[in-house]
């Protein structure tokens, strides 16, 4: 089955393209999907295996776990966790009336 990856930062930057099209036996799941990713772009590996942060995944516009497993035509986005900011928005605004 075909789907396709469409990639957040950093991860396209390092593949040199947003979207990749892979193909998967049928059954498989996302964990299948980046290991396929990582190797056709192998600069992707370390980005993808975790160990600094997990990548976030969406199939179809929902958040997924690794063990989802796909289906024909699936749309999955692979993007970096984002975190961070000043704090509550109590804090921020005490700060800014100053």
């Amino acid at each position: 089955m075909k789907i396709f990856l469409h990639l957040g930062e950093p991860f396209w930057r390092a593949a040199g393209k947003r979207e990749v099209e892979i193909t998967l036996n049928d059954g498989e799941s996302i964990s299948h999907a980046l290991v396929a990713l990582a190797q056709i772009h192998p600069s992707l590996a370390k980005d993808l295996d975790g160990r600094e942060a997990k990548p976030m995944m969406f199939v179809d516009d929902e958040e997924a776990l690794p063990e989802r497993i796909l289906s024909e035509g699936a749309k999955v986005h692979v993007v970096w966790p984002v975190s961070g900011g000043c704090g509550k928005t109590s804090e921020v605004s005490k700060t800014s009336e100053v």
